[in-house]
């Protein structure tokens, strides 16, 4: 009985071994009798979809650090973060004392270049008339006209100056240069503030923007039209679908991520308060590639060489052959895109592609 179940196990053995033989060949024998099972795919051409939804933030469509634009003590502080505020409000104001000093030494002095130039103008009628009787000379003449000019043209800088300091004295209110929403204050009553420096930033919120980040192989295929429009909606309002337009974009990636920055608007809905900050998510319709033929990626082996290669299936004779490709980046999950090499039609060996050789008999387990 031992001597029975011996015999079979050693005839099974030889029996796998004959049969393991037989199903990988090497290349250049001859291919076995029998047809080898392997999975077989017709080559397609396809239309790779981009992805079309996105995550986004709310930015305000105008957010403006302001400054004034002369330096001194404030001395009234009208606004707080948060306030609403209209075109021309006086936010913030500096103490205008110096200013009405300046302003009172230049009113002075443009009314005495007025005095100058009123007795210059006379004094040129004056000698004009001498010259015409020939009681005085030209160059006395002269000298009167040259006084005159100087006198005109210090009037002239008076103004000028006056001009200036008026202006100076009512830069000291800062004004809110659109309808907004203050965002931050950085400066108090009695805080003495330079020139230039940044006091209060005011939004705009009667628009918002929504920032997404596309990728850079789905930009590309992007028309990236302005005005186009895409939904989204909010985290905070998730049964609400508003409709964004598209603003702006970026032509250069962002370092870090790669990604190029999209920007679209919308009118803020007057019911509700949308603020910068706030996340949602944007759906982009979607936007077709160029047609390409991809094949799975357990299809494409290595010759000799390392160089891709398939086996293309002959229905006519159940035989495939070896046919070296041009192969691309990855066309979707485990397939490669195919440059050169594959027509649409042909049909490619799939399943069991490591196991067959150039000539062999084949037997398609399925046709996809």
């Amino acid at each position: 009985m031992v001597f029975l179940c011996v015999a079979a196990i050693a005839a099974a053995a030889v029996a796998f071994l004959c049969l393991d033989r037989q199903t990988v060949p090497v290349e250049g024998e001859t291919s076995p009798a029998w047809p080898r099972p392997v999975g077989i795919e017709e080559v397609r051409s396809s239309r790779e979809e981009s992805s079309n939804r996105y995550p986004v933030t709310v930015l305000a469509s105008k957010e403006i650090p302001l400054s004034f634009r002369v330096g001194g003590p404030l001395s009234a502080v009208s606004v707080q973060p948060g306030d609403a505020v209209r075109r021309g409000d006086v936010l913030l104001e500096i103490d205008r004392r110096d200013f009405d000093d300046v302003l009172r030494m230049l009113e002075a002095e443009r009314e005495m270049t007025a005095v100058n130039l009123d007795q210059a103008r006379l004094d040129l009628k004056r000698a004009r008339s001498l010259l015409a009787e020939a009681v005085i000379a030209q160059a006395s003449f002269d000298s009167a006209r040259s006084a005159y000019d100087r006198a005109s043209a210090a009037l002239r800088g008076a103004e000028s100056r006056l001009a200036g300091a008026r202006h100076s004295r009512e830069d000291c209110r800062l004004r809110a240069p659109f309808d907004g929403v203050v965002a931050t204050r950085d400066v108090d009553v009695h805080q003495m503030v330079s020139a230039g420096q940044t006091v209060l930033t005011l939004l705009d919120l009667s628009r918002v923007d929504v920032r997404v980040d596309i990728p850079e192989g789905e930009v590309a295929e992007r028309s990236l039209t302005g005005g186009e429009e895409a939904l989204v909606t909010f985290h905070s309002l998730p049964d609400r679908v508003f409709s964004v337009f598209l603003k702006e974009w970026s032509a250069a990636p962002d370092r870090a991520t790669g990604t190029y920055g999209v920007t679209f608007s919308l009118a803020s809905p007057p019911e509700l308060r949308l603020l910068p900050g706030m996340t949602g998510e944007l759906a982009w319709a979607e936007t077709k590639r160029a047609s390409v033929l991809t094949v799975p990626a357990d299809a494409v082996v290595a010759d000799d060489g390392g160089a891709p290669t398939v086996f293309v299936f002959d229905p006519a004779t159940s035989t495939v052959s070896r046919r070296p490709i041009d192969v691309g980046p990855c066309g979707g999950p485990d397939r490669l895109v195919v440059r050169g090499g594959l027509v649409e039609g042909e049909r490619i060996v799939t399943a069991g592609a490591a196991f067959v050789v150039d000539g062999m008999a084949v037997r398609p387990l399925a046709s996809r």
